[in-house]
């Protein structure tokens, strides 16, 4: 008797005992506040230029009042809280999520164009915003999916408050896209592989025809076709870059055409091949 009503006094203060363990391990929640104290708070940081501190309002709202009141504009300003705190991968996510869930909305707009913004905005690393460095030196492709958001956007709202906007972007994005196909058409010469350059010339030729690598990509053509042994085609396209540029810096006096210098290892020869570049011909 006395062993039994031992056990049940310990067990008894042994679950007395993880009650209290329990009990002093819950976490305190933080009673939800109204919807509107959410979206107030979410707009001063924003104001105050605290785009994280709207972030985690406006994302408590959403958990809180996923259909309330101010649901909808919250989801539209947290693309801009997530763009303005450099987290252009989530503002991206977030315009797209919202232009799927919300394919009728008034300002839907402004969910495309910052869609296409934040891709443009990261595709630029701080060395070029910074040291003014290249980007048609480095891969393109966020540049080019920036290109065609922005294109989507302006076939869908071309009146809208931020086509200007979009259209500025879109030609700075050509001009560096074509000019980057240039660069690459330049090396394909240098390393002897004129049908490679030929086509990087006829890219731009071709899909970005108002660029401001027209000209060039005219006398890659010309140059490639010669190095490919085909006088009549660069015949044609020297005689459409005379017509288009009659002061082309890539035609003499006399009309003739004028070889795209190359520097002195465009041929590297036996070695620098067998090397991996390591050893050139010099």
């Amino acid at each position: 008797m006395g062993f039994h009503h031992s056990l049940l006094r310990f067990a008894g203060i042994a679950s007395f005992s993880l009650l209290i363990a329990a009990c002093s391990s819950t976490q305190v929640q933080t009673p939800d506040l109204p919807e509107h104290v959410y979206y107030e708070k979410a707009q001063k940081a924003l104001a105050d230029d605290l785009p994280s501190t709207a972030i985690k309002y406006l994302q408590d709202l959403d958990n809180r009042y996923p259909f309330g009141e101010y649901s909808t504009r919250a989801e539209l300003d947290l693309i801009y809280a997530q763009y303005n705190a450099g987290d252009y991968v989530s503002a991206h996510a977030t315009a797209e999520r919202f232009i799927k869930d919300h394919p009728d909305y008034e300002t839907l707009d402004y969910a495309y164009y910052m869609r296409a913004l934040s891709t443009f905005t990261g595709s630029q690393t701080l060395l070029e915003r910074y040291l003014d460095s290249d980007p048609s030196k480095r891969d393109i492709s966020d540049l080019q999916k920036a290109f065609q958001e922005f294109a989507d956007f302006l076939a869908r709202y071309p009146k809208s408050k931020y086509a200007p906007d979009a259209k500025a972007r879109m030609i700075f994005l050509r001009n560096t896209i074509a000019r980057h196909e240039i660069d690459v058409a330049r090396y394909y010469l240098k390393r002897q592989a004129p049908l490679s350059a030929l086509r990087r010339g006829q890219v731009v030729i071709d899909h970005y025809p108002s660029s401001m690598s027209v000209e060039d990509a005219l006398a890659i053509t010309i140059q490639s076709y010669n190095d490919l042994h085909l006088p009549l085609l660069a015949n044609t396209n020297l005689e459409v870059l005379k017509k288009s540029y009659p002061h082309s810096s890539y035609v003499d006096k006399n009309g003739h055409f004028i070889p795209i210098p190359l520097p002195s290892d465009a041929d590297p020869g036996f070695w620098y091949w067998i090397s991996f570049g390591l050893i050139s011909k010099n």
